[in-house]
């Protein structure tokens, strides 16, 4: 914790206080950290069934950290003491859990009937399992392309259960099959690989490169 932030006890306080001091907003830490600015406010809102999933949270606040100048391991603290209060606490069934004891009787049946459900999954999706992904990309959609602007948003669309990476980082995808990432481009020629890879199957690669030409700022008379 930087010296010149009072220690807090909730995510949200402690974020409002560091944009504050650094006078970013969440527009400009989207853009400093390419993190789309829906987490960050689900992130600071703890809005678990608008995020990916705990390790894509985990690697965001990193970066929201290192841009606003804190420590990541006490507001990766601060993350997991709320979120198990909003899945814990008074809204655990307690109840229910104490006679969960009743169930053993029938853990025979349970596993033999999913252990059905699972082989007609694996018997009427093989082709999702092993076949090759369906990788599509949206933007850039031309194969080459030039921007005067950074960072810029990838999309396309992918099947939820294939895993994407974009030069060698894991993006998540959406329950739409969609996805959406920002992206910092380096001055001069980017080249951005995204590549599909289906459990069991096939890789597909699909190649862009953009040409970042910044605008130059004009000089004050």
């Amino acid at each position: 914790m930087p010296p010149n932030l009072e220690p807090h006890h909730d995510l949200k306080s402690l974020m409002n206080e560091a944009l504050e001091l650094r006078n970013v907003n969440h527009e400009k830490l989207a853009q400093l950290t390419g993190i789309s600015e829906r987490y960050i406010w689900a992130i600071q809102n703890i809005e678990v069934d608008k995020l990916p999933p705990l390790p894509y949270v985990r690697g965001y606040l990193k970066k929201i950290a290192e841009a606003l100048h804190l420590n990541h391991d006490e507001i990766w603290d601060l993350y997991k003491k709320e979120l198990a209060h909003k899945t814990s606490g008074k809204f655990d069934r307690l109840p229910e859990n104490r006679f969960a004891i009743r169930q053993l009787s029938h853990t025979k049946i349970v596993w033999t009937g999913l252990g059905i459900l699972l082989a007609l999954y694996l018997a009427l999706n093989a082709g999702r399992l092993i076949g090759k992904p369906d990788l599509v990309v949206t933007y850039p959609q031309s194969p080459m392309l030039t921007s005067v602007t950074s960072p810029v948003t990838l999309t396309g669309s992918l099947d939820q259960s294939d895993k994407l990476t974009i030069n060698g980082t894991e993006v998540f995808v959406n329950a739409d099959n969609t996805f959406q990432e920002n992206y910092p481009l380096q001055p001069g020629l980017n080249t951005i690989t995204f590549t599909a890879a289906r459990f069991l199957g096939r890789q597909t690669s699909v190649t862009r490169q953009i040409l970042y030409v910044p605008q130059a700022v004009p000089a004050k008379p």
